[in-house]
């Protein structure tokens, strides 16, 4: 028998997710909780395993393409199932190169239809929106999908039509100045949340300097604790319990704005982001409830959640709910920078690298070592001044570092 397997629920509120990449082609034999795909959440990739074993009869969905959840992603024909599912075999694996040439017909010419274009649901009722006809515009996504940017660049009559048009180099291909590259996965996902940001937030970005001296000399007091313990013990713990004792202080900032009912809501538990570089792109882990971990809870933390995103592994509930988020761009170096919210967060906090400078102390040179810091903050919710008092707060936690053990 043939078995029609669904996206399912992959987290709260998520309605949709990009398919990033198949493990499987149709044909192929697999074995149930064998992974299947991996799909593109708002935070990150998920996999998904089948749930039955048996051969694949047809993928639903390409690599880039959306998939509704409770929406077809995979016809397995179950193992054991009759001879006669064979005919219904060939007729799915033929449906799933319909759309495509249905899509390749419309291009060159032949008869426009709305219906035989490669569309997502959300961007045929974008069209409906906007009064576009799909079949007159040609898809720049995957296989020739439309997208979302095509719909509303041919509502403004910047797009190119379907016909008369040279078609465009397929993604991937090179020419002899350009190269194609497609942009998907956790890169486009990154993308759409800071265009998110640039629409949501009104930002300024605030800069100060602090002096980690002490810090660095605390930490090096720690580090045979550290390796008893079996713990990475880098500087971020410290500034992440800086940074509670600063947003108690500050809660405007530990908060997100509901502009429609005129509301700020201040939350009472910090759930801090850390902006995570992994060789997939930007991830955001969420070191939760900060505010009942000392820095040794704090670091331990940070450790496993780095594991996981390098691993691969790391889940979705993980990387949800937090309501401030701290970027440590000193660990690439840099000077100073302007980091961009997370919606729906109302701040971000930068910590630069640290580094030995002159600095007059009781009108004397001295060699101390220190440490920008940068917030961008929601100009909606905080004035300037109340964001520069956050930083001189901050610093002074810092300044002080065994208050903060």
């Amino acid at each position: 028998m043939n078995f029609e397997f669904k996206l399912p629920d992959i987290g709260e509120g998520l309605t949709e997710g990009e398919l990033v990449k198949w493990h499987v082609k149709e044909g192929d034999m697999v074995q149930e909780n064998q992974n299947l795909c991996n799909i593109l959440t708002d935070k990150a990739e998920v996999e998904i395993p089948s749930p039955k074993s048996g051969r694949i009869l047809k993928l639903a969905a390409k690599p880039g393409e959306k998939v509704q959840v409770h929406g077809p992603l995979v016809v397995i024909e179950v193992a054991g199932g009759p001879a006669g599912d064979a005919p219904a075999a060939a007729a799915a694996a033929h449906a799933a190169h319909a759309p495509a040439a249905r899509s390749q017909s419309a291009a060159s010419g032949g008869a426009s239809s709305s219906t035989a274009v490669m569309a997502t649901p959300a961007v045929r009722k974008l069209a409906q929106t906007l009064n576009v006809d799909l079949g007159a515009i040609r898809g720049s996504g995957p296989g020739g999908r439309v997208t979302e940017e095509d719909v509303r660049s041919a509502a403004t009559g910047n797009g190119h039509s379907a016909a008369g048009v040279p078609a465009a180099a397929p993604a991937g291909s090179a020419g002899a100045a350009e190269e194609r590259v497609p942009f998907i996965g956790i890169r486009r996902k990154t993308a759409e949340k800071l265009a998110e940001s640039h629409r949501m937030n009104v930002s300024v970005t605030t800069m100060d300097e602090a002096d980690v001296t002490a810090l660095v000399e605390l930490r090096e007091e720690m580090r045979p604790e550290a390796e008893r313990r079996k713990i990475k013990l880098t500087y971020l713990p410290f500034m992440i319990r800086a940074l509670v004792k600063t947003l108690k202080e500050f809660p405007d900032l530990n908060a997100s704005l509901d502009e429609k009912a005129g509301v700020l809501i201040r939350k009472r538990v910090y759930h801090v982001g850390i902006a995570t570089s992994a060789d997939q792109g930007l991830i955001v882990p969420v070191v939760r409830d900060a505010q009942k971990l000392d820095v040794w809870g704090i670091a331990s933390e940070i450790n496993r959640l780095a594991d996981k995103v390098r691993s691969g592994k790391i889940e979705l509930h993980e990387l949800q709910g937090a309501t401030f988020t701290v970027t440590n761009i000193g660990a690439v170096g840099g000077l100073f920078a302007t980091p961009i919210i997370n919606p729906p967060e109302t701040g971000i906090l930068g910590i630069m690298k640290i580094e030995k400078r002159p600095v007059a102390v009781d009108d004397q040179v001295r060699i101390r070592s220190r440490m920008n810091t940068v917030l961008t903050f929601d100009h909606r919710v905080l004035d300037g001044a109340a964001a520069a008092k956050f930083l001189v707060v901050f610093g002074k936690h810092i300044e002080n570092p065994r208050t903060l053990l």
